[in-house]
Order: C-alpha cells, then structure tokens, then sequence
C-alpha cells in the first residue's frame, strides 16, 4: 500500500515518544488537547495499553499508551506519574481515538522520495505498521499507519 497515492506531497505531523519522532498524516488528526489523570476512566479488563475512556466534546473516546503498545519503556514509569497528559486525537475510519504523546514537534510537508521503504524491517520485525522511516539531515521520522497499528481492535462506535 502506497501512503501517499498519487500525489507526491504528504502533510505529517511529528510527534514524539520518549527520545523518538514519529509522524502520522495530518488527515488522521483531529487536535491535540491536554487532559488530567482524573479526566480518564479506566476501562476494566481493557489491554494494558488501553489507558481508559475520556469525554471529548460529547463524544467516549478510548486513550491507547502508544509507548505501551509500541513497547517503549525508557523513562515509562515517570511518564505515567503526570497528572496532565498530552492527548492527540485521531480519527480512523470514522472511529476517535486519543493517543498519549510526550510532545507535538511539528506539522511538515515531505515528499515521496524522503520516505525510505521498511519492508526487510517488516520482514525482520513484524511491523507492518511501519510505513517508512523519513530520513531529514540528522532526524530520523517513522512514519506510522496508525490504523494498521490499533487494529482499530477497539470496536467503538463514534
């Protein structure tokens, strides 16, 4: 599957976890909004990286750890002491999802040719929700299909 389709411009926002930057396409997200511990309700027998559920503007919207569910543990435990945490809202399918982020670095515009194609990387890992890994002078940016990624396993209708 090609990310960008037929067009050679792709918009993406930089995100970071723990000391990585990732990117997801810009279409995909919806805002970017800080929530208190106390605004999300943890979900019994949910995944351990299903954080709970939260009200976004009228709408029960599930919060995914995407440091658990990537299985980034560097500094995890402190993360997880805040009370305030950094939301990015994503929309799939017609499906909302929250995701935890340490930080948003960016909204930048890449080209086709600045995507560098992981597939011995699938291959060796299993990641299949890697689209490619954007190479700009000593940043390194994977680019992530975030619905291959969830699963979309959640079954929530929005």
């Amino acid at each position: 599957m090609n990310v960008l389709g037929d067009d050679s411009i792709l918009k993406i926002v930089v995100f970071r976890l723990g000391e990585n930057e990732y990117g997801l396409k810009v279409d995909e997200v919806r805002e970017v909004l800080k929530l208190k511990k106390s605004d999300i309700t943890p979900l019994p027998n949910a995944p351990s990286y299903v954080v709970g559920v939260t009200n976004i503007r009228g709408e029960i919207t599930p919060i995914i750890d995407l440091k658990g569910k990537l299985g980034i543990y560097s500094s995890y435990e402190n993360e997880n002491e805040k009370d305030e945490k950094l939301v990015m809202v994503i929309e799939i399918n017609n499906q909302t999802l929250g995701i935890l982020v340490d930080g948003v670095n960016d909204v930048m515009q890449i080209t086709k040719d600045q995507i560098t194609p992981v597939t011995t990387i699938k291959r060796a890992t299993g990641s299949e929700y890697i689209e490619g890994i954007i190479k700009l002078d000593k940043r390194l940016i994977i680019l992530l299909n975030i619905s291959q990624l969830l699963d979309l396993e959640l079954g929530y209708e929005g």
